[in-house]
């Protein structure tokens, strides 16, 4: 009895951590917003200002960091006549495919919002910056590395270095 009645309050929490739609919450302030009700005052109400915005089809995306270090970069989408219409997880593979070199640290803000973690290396003339993220079941780290100019050279998706004692 006391088995049932636990599995159905974990099963019951777990329905309340879903959207209409049945995707986990990455936040539970997103249980505020209702897509096609809620605007874009009521988002920025709920998250504060953005880190980024960015025009896109039909309207734009305010860019949230849940961080300091991740492991969501949120993209709030808004029409073009204010209303929330859901929202993006940036930080995925599919996103950090699109980052190839020649691109410029702005424009790798405008994709990820700050990262979590920048660190210089003098010699190479050249900095990294890091966004842990959720790959399935673990938690890796994506870097982008920067020339002297802010221009990118390289990027990789790495094991976090966490999961064995690291920084």
């Amino acid at each position: 009895m006391l088995r049932t009645a636990v599995l159905s309050t974990v099963l019951s929490l777990a329905l309340m951590a879903c959207d209409s739609r049945g995707r986990a919450y990455e936040d539970w302030r997103l249980a505020r917003l209702t897509e096609g009700q809620s605007n874009e005052d009521d988002v920025r109400k709920i998250f504060g200002d953005p880190a980024a915005v960015r025009a896109s089809a039909g309207g734009k995306s305010l860019i949230y960091p849940l961080g300091p270090e991740g492991p969501y970069t949120l993209a709030m989408k808004i029409d073009a006549s204010g209303k929330y219409q859901g929202r993006e997880n940036l930080l995925t593979r599919v996103h950090f495919d699109r980052v190839h070199r020649g691109m410029k640290e702005v424009d790798i803000l405008g994709m990820f919002g700050r990262p979590g973690r920048a660190e210089r290396y003098p010699l190479k003339q050249q900095t990294a910056w890091e966004w842990r993220f959720q790959d399935g079941g673990e938690t890796r780290v994506f870097v982008v590395t920067f020339d002297a100019s802010g221009t990118v050279v390289d990027s990789a998706v790495e094991e976090d270095p966490r999961r064995s004692g690291g920084r």
